[in-house]
């Protein structure tokens, strides 16, 4: 592989990894707070995450799994959020805004599907059954906003550019 063909590829893994790895993260961060999280979601995600890395070799593997865990990072501390929970819901949130504007072409993946139940489930307003109501608001043009700030800080690490910017540069 030439050095183009390389930075491509890992682009492709970094990219594809990022939003199972970023809910990730944020799963943990619930879960030491006291929520509970599905432990078959948290393994899809996991698997979600660690899958575009099935294809590399040993040394790809480990520096490009470092480079994911590095830019969920930094992305997670520019988000800051109070709660972690709305830290998942703005994860879930920026998933499904890369998908909206066409930087993800794998919709089925399992951070866009967890992210579509997690958004569903923000916002259901019903009562749950001992008859409690929501337990979070949905504020839904703060979650796009938060998604938007995400997209635009990860455009800047050489992440997800738009279908311009990838004709340009071939």
């Amino acid at each position: 592989m030439n050095p183009n063909e390389i930075k491509t590829r890992d682009a492709d893994v970094v990219e594809r990894a990022l939003p199972a790895h970023m809910l990730v993260l944020m799963a943990e961060q619930c879960m030491k707070a006291g929520y509970e999280f599905r432990s078959d979601v948290l393994h899809r995600l996991n698997m979600a995450a660690a899958a575009p890395l099935a294809k590399c070799d040993q040394l790809s593997i480990a520096r490009l799994a470092k480079r994911i865990d590095d830019c969920a990072v930094t992305l997670l501390r520019d988000l800051s959020p109070d709660d972690p929970r709305h830290g998942l819901y703005a994860c879930a949130m920026f998933a499904l805004s890369l998908v909206s504007e066409g930087r993800i072409e794998d919709k089925q993946n399992q951070a866009v599907l967890v992210s579509l139940l997690l958004i569903d489930d923000l916002k259901d307003e019903s009562k749950d059954t001992a008859g409690n109501g929501a337990v979070w608001k949905f504020e839904e043009q703060r979650l796009v906003a938060e998604a938007k700030k995400l997209i635009g800080k990860s455009v800047l690490m050489g992440l997800y550019p738009t279908r311009t910017m990838q004709l340009i540069a071939s």
